[in-house]
C-alpha cells in the first residue's frame, strides 16, 4: 500500500503533468467505489482549472476550487496511470478517470479497493508531517492508550496519518524501540527518538524515492529500505532480521530492539 513518503512523490509528478488543466470529462466504472454518481459529479467539475493537489495522509486531494474536491485513497493495489484519452478503454480493473486537455488520469484496482470521494470530510487526526503532529501530541495520545501495541498505536490513522505497515517498521528501528512494545511502557527518552525517527525517516524516504524513481506515479520504491525489506536477511548494523506477525501486520524487527 502507498504510504505517505510514495504519495508526496505521486504528487509532486502529478502536479507537474496535470496543473494547471482544466477538466474536460470524467468517467466512473465502479459506481460502487465513488460516492457520487458520474452525472453529479460532471456538472461540478467539469470545466473547472485543476488547481492543486493535496495529501491527507493517505489519500490524494485534487482541489478544482471553491471547496470541490476529489479524494483518492489507493488502498492496497490501486494505481494510476496517465494516457490519452482514447487509451482509456486499454486500462484494466478501472474505477475512476479523470480526462483533462491533454492527458488522463486513470484510477484502477485488481482488488477493487481504490476508493473516489467528493468533498471528503476532514480527518482530525495530524498528518506525521504536519506542525501540529508534536511530541506532546504523540505522548499525551500514547499515555491514554497504555496497553495498545506501538505498531498498531502508529498505524492508527485516527491518530496519526501517513504511515503504514512498511515505514512504521523503519521508524521503530531507527528508534531501536520493539514493535511489541505497548505504549503505557515506553518511556519518555524513548518516545522521544521515536518521534525524532518519524520525521527522519519519512523525509530520507521521500529524498529516496525521488532519486530512485523521479518520475513514479504508482507502485512502492522500498528497495533502499532498511529492515523491511524482503530482499535483506540482516541489517546494516549485522543483526538478523525477524519477520513475524505482529498486529495482524507482517512485520520486520530485529532483537536490538528494546521491548518495553
Amino acid at each position: 500500500m502507498p504510504e505517505l513518503p510514495d504519495l508526496e512523490v505521486y504528487k509532486s509528478n502529478l502536479i507537474k503533468r496535470l496543473k494547471p488543466q482544466r477538466l474536460s470529462g470524467l468517467n466512473v466504472f465502479n459506481i460502487n467505489k465513488a460516492t457520487v454518481p458520474e452525472s453529479f459529479l460532471l456538472d461540478e467539475l467539469r470545466g473547472r482549472e485543476l488547481l492543486n493537489i493535496d495529501r491527507a495522509g493517505k489519500e490524494l486531494c485534487f482541489d478544482f476550487g471553491d471547496g470541490r474536491i476529489v479524494s483518492a485513497h489507493l488502498m492496497l493495489s490501486g494505481r494510476m496511470t496517465i494516457v490519452q484519452k482514447e487509451e482509456i478503454p486499454k486500462i484494466k480493473f478501472k474505477i475512476f478517470s479523470f480526462s483533462f486537455e491533454n492527458d488522463s488520469l486513470v484510477f484502477s484496482d485488481e482488488g477493487r479497493l481504490c476508493t473516489i470521494k467528493y468533498k471528503p470530510p476532514p480527518n482530525k487526526a495530524p498528518d506525521a508531517l504536519d506542525a501540529s503532529f508534536t511530541l506532546e501530541y504523540l505522548v499525551k495520545t500514547a499515555r491514554k492508550k497504555p496497553l495498545v501495541n506501538i505498531k498498531a498505536f502508529l498505524i492508527d490513522q485516527k491518530i496519526v496519518k501517513g504511515i503504514g505497515n512498511a515505514y512504521v517498521d523503519e521508524i521503530l528501528w531507527a528508534a531501536r524501540v520493539s514493535p511489541r512494545s505497548l505504549t503505557g511502557k515506553i518511556p519518555d527518552d524513548a518516545f522521544a527518538s521515536l518521534y525524532n525517527s518519524i520525521g527522519e525517516v519519512l523525509k530520507n524516504a521521500i529524498d529516496s524515492i525521488k532519486k530512485i524513481s523521479p518520475d513514479i506515479i504508482s507502485g512502492e520504491e522500498r528497495s533502499f529500505l532498511k529492515v523491511h525489506n524482503k530482499d535483506l536477511r540482516q541489517t546494516e548494523t549485522g543483526h538478523k532480521i525477524i519477520v513475524e506477525m505482529i498486529a495482524q501486520k507482517k512485520t520486520y524487527y530485529t532483537d536490538e530492539q528494546i521491548l518495553y
